[in-house]
């Protein structure tokens, strides 16, 4: 399972929400823009169709090459096997990196192509981290970041290049000892503090990227550095602006639970096991565990154990998701739950499942404590 480079494989979209003031003198923006939202309210066919067509009537727009691989790969991340997702987004890749070389050799002095291209190399760590290679992700992260540094201090008002950075800077902060010492060794500082506040900055700021700033920072609040409050919000805007994207909602669920928001959280997941069916069959194994878990979380609330421990054993049995977050607080969860039966073995075989997943959550944190002593509610 992967670790604490799971907020990089939250955020690898960032590189197509770059949009600025700057660009907006292109031809084809507010096509490519609707394009965007397309996918990002899981209307993929309907993505495909208008990006395909913005390749090829705007090829020199600065987003629209990197805008088409982030749409191709959501289109197979739906439907295909693991596998070959990742070879045709690594060969879609490099699609994009030889047009961005062409685009930079014929307008050397125009900062939007270097951002795309830095954005585009940084991607390439989505790969190496899905293979668990985490040396070569981390290069890559860094070879993208470096270029995206660069226009940022060719140009600081350029607020949307402040995500990536902060990305990198909260993620190498949160890393272990050789992560920051490398991240040091390649000029980059690592501080979840810096790398909070640049997050924040574009998400209240930002002209393009915000909803994407919002989109990790609700994941950060919910599952690494909590705040209840400033997760609900953030995943309650992105929640209200892309209705079908799932991801999105459940998130949003989530945060209601969190906050304590029993009747409203409940309304919600009735309506997400409605719409699962509505999902491929690639995102309904997915997302079903993801809502076994949160009905579990909901039931523990409302102080009905029995029901909440068959969810969560439900939910850890089907978990299929690429990342373990959710699997960590399940895993978490169900040790609650045998600790208030009285059951202190198996609760501690859960809270070692939980950090055998070793992401450094919350649910990390916890598992460690109730190792110690039984968790009492």
């Amino acid at each position: 399972m992967t670790s604490h480079f799971s907020i990089y494989g939250r955020s690898f979209l960032v590189g197509i929400c770059l949009f600025s003031n700057l660009i907006s003198q292109y031809n084809g923006d507010d096509i490519i823009r609707k394009g965007v939202d397309a996918f990002y309210n899981y209307n993929y066919d309907l993505s495909n169709e208008i990006l395909d067509k913005a390749i090829f009537q705007f090829p020199e727009h600065p987003s629209v090459h990197l805008v088409w691989v982030a749409s191709q790969w959501r289109y197979d991340e739906s439907r295909l096997p693991i596998e070959t997702i990742y070879d045709n987004f690594e060969n879609n890749l490099s699609k994009a990196e030889r047009s961005y070389d062409s685009l930079m050799v014929e307008n050397p002095n125009d900062m939007n192509y270097q951002l795309y291209y830095g954005s585009s190399l940084g991607l390439k760590a989505r790969i190496y981290l899905g293979q668990k290679k985490w040396l070569s992700t981390l290069y890559s992260a860094y070879s993208g970041f470096r270029v995206i540094q660069n226009v940022h201090l060719s140009d600081s008002s350029i607020i949307d290049s402040y995500l990536p950075i902060g990305i990198v800077e909260y993620y190498t902060g949160m890393g272990n000892i050789f992560v920051r010492t490398a991240a040091e060794v390649l000029g980059i500082t690592p501080s979840k503090k810096e790398g909070l506040k640049k997050m924040e900055k574009v998400a209240n700021e930002g002209q393009w990227a915000w909803m994407e700033a919002m989109s990790v920072l609700s994941y950060i609040y919910q599952f690494f550095d909590i705040d209840q409050i400033k997760g609900l919000r953030y995943s309650k805007i992105i929640a209200e602006k892309y209705p079908n994207n799932f991801d999105f909602q459940i998130h949003f669920t989530e945060s209601l639970l969190q906050n304590n928001q029993l009747e409203k959280a409940r309304y919600r997941l009735e309506s997400h096991n409605d719409n699962l069916q509505f999902l491929t069959k690639n995102y309904q194994k997915r997302y079903r565990s993801y809502v076994d878990y949160l009905w579990a979380h909901y039931f523990y609330l409302s102080g009905k154990n029995g029901m909440s421990l068959n969810y969560v054993e439900n939910s850890i049995k089907n978990y299929s998701a690429e990342l373990d977050v959710w699997l960590a607080n399940a895993y978490l969860l169900k040790g609650k739950l045998l600790d208030i039966s009285n059951k202190r073995y198996e609760a501690k075989l859960a809270y070692r499942k939980c950090l055998s997943t070793n992401n450094q959550t919350q649910a990390n944190n916890l598992a460690k404590l109730y190792l110690e002593q039984p968790f009492k509610k």
